[in-house]
């Protein structure tokens, strides 16, 4: 065989598994670095809090509804517990690892679910790698999909609720897909409160699908859909949230109104300034910890891609009720922008930077692949074309080699937007290791220079 047949071969293989590459390679070093990630102080509360939900499941009442934190949700906590016991596991360092590397995996399956809807939407395999591999290159989340089994649980969710809103509303969409929407949204809305903004983006497109009835279908099927889509909905989130079995509708408001206005009174460090988040929120934090601690290449994509579709939705504006695609690409602008302004306009309690909200991201980076697929679009038919494809590269790789470069303290990532000169002005200016991730290397490294000493360890 000719060398230039065989680099062909190759080349169409790494084209064609693209995806599956690139989750064994980031499932593998995922194995490999597990062990490199502390835990924080929010591990043995989710943990307790899954174990007080399994023992009202198996008849004792009383131990869920003394827990502080019953009002967060056990659609991922109770997995993990789950499989824990299945496997036998008392040893605390066994018991979190194992926690550490199931969240990860879930946070690869909500990358692999990213490219399957790019792949939908561009019918690219190039541009679903680009999405797959801009959703896993975020050092902050990637760094917390170890340690953090609520925000990019979360995430991960969401992306694949964007994915079944997909599926659901295509052309080939019928009403288990509808019903599986559901049961993902229900889920969503478990895990995290916020999550709501999706059911009802879904709600919102179906009652303008009332108004123009798309293509083969009629107003039955569309009030069909609806009905099964909120009933699984609900049903899902009944089911999955024990808190509510004996009074779904007083602890649901006791519930919304817990975690609607949270409880957290620590102070919080924005821009060299302390101030107490439930008592005063500035209303540029979530956007501008969101634009420093994003990749730059990532950021600059991702507004280029929005502002396409912006214009995009006002130039079709007549016609977006019956174009579906474009409907889509304009409610994942909706998915990011909505519940920014209302964290900057309504100043809900939000801390630790902008962790609650890591959902966010979601749609961002699919807007940033379609960032990149306007970019090469705008490049096709000029000399130019290779440098967007190269300058896109560069972007991505120069956020791999940082990732890197810093492991495993991806959290602690910032960009040049950041005056990161010395340590100390960081230090005063934003938060930094916020729940003490960063302590496991520091036990470490005086284990080592001190293997035969007692050290203690003192926390607050």
């Amino acid at each position: 065989m000719k060398v230039s047949s065989r680099k062909r071969i190759l080349l169409d293989f790494l084209f064609r598994h693209g995806a599956l590459i690139v989750l064994i390679a980031f499932g593998s070093l995922g194995v490999w670095g597990v062990d490199d990630y502390g835990a924080g102080p929010d591990t043995e509360p989710q943990r307790d809090l899954a174990g007080h939900a399994l023992d009202y499941v198996l008849g004792n009442v009383e131990s869920l509804k003394q827990d502080y934190h019953r009002f967060y949700g056990v659609a991922f906590e109770l997995p993990l517990l789950l499989a824990e016991l299945a496997l036998g596991l008392e040893d605390t360092r066994d018991i979190y690892l194992t926690r550490h590397l199931l969240s990860h995996l879930f946070f690869l399956t909500g990358g692999f679910f990213c490219y399957l809807l790019a792949y939908r939407l561009f019918e690219s395999r190039l541009l679903a790698v680009l999405a797959m591999l801009l959703f896993l290159l975020h050092p902050l989340i990637y760094a917390h999909s170890f340690f953090n089994s609520k925000d990019v649980p979360f995430l991960s969710m969401f992306m694949i609720c964007l994915y079944l809103v997909h599926r659901a509303f295509g052309r080939d969409g019928r009403w288990w897909w509808f019903a599986l929407c559901g049961v993902g949204a229900g889920l969503l809305v478990n895990l995290r409160i916020m999550g709501s903004v999706l059911p009802a983006a879904v709600v919102a497109m179906l009652l303008l699908d009332l108004v123009r009835v798309p293509e083969g279908r009629d107003r039955r099927h569309v009030l069909a859909s609806m009905a099964v889509f909120v009933l699984s909905t609900l049903l899902t989130l009944y089911a999955v949230s024990p808190f509510l079995w004996s009074d779904p509708v007083g602890s649901g408001g006791e519930w919304f109104a817990a975690l609607s206005n949270h409880p957290h009174r620590d102070l919080q460090l924005f821009r060299g300034e302390w101030f107490r988040s439930h008592e005063y929120h500035p209303p540029e934090y979530v956007p501008v910890w969101f634009s420093i601690t994003t990749p730059p290449a990532v950021l600059a994509l991702g507004l280029v891609g929005m502002s396409a579709l912006v214009l995009r939705g006002f130039a079709a504006s007549a016609d977006v009720l019956r174009d579906t695609r474009l409907r889509f690409w304009l409610m994942l602008v909706g998915c990011f922008a909505a519940p920014v302004l209302a964290v900057m306009i309504l100043g809900p309690n939000v801390y630790n930077g902008w962790r609650q909200v890591y959902f966010l991201y979601a749609p961002f980076c699919l807007m940033a692949a379609f960032g990149a697929h306007w970019v090469f679009y705008l490049f096709r038919g000029s000399r130019l074309r290779f440098s967007a494809y190269g300058a896109v590269g560069a972007g991505v790789s120069a956020v791999a080699v940082s990732m890197v470069s810093i492991h495993p303290s991806q959290h602690l990532y910032f960009t040049f937007l950041v005056d990161r000169t010395t340590p100390e002005h960081l230090s005063d200016s934003y938060e930094l290791d916020y729940q003490g991730y960063s302590v496991h290397q520091g036990l470490e490294h005086l284990l080592e220079k001190h293997p035969s000493s007692p050290i203690y360890v003192a926390s607050r």
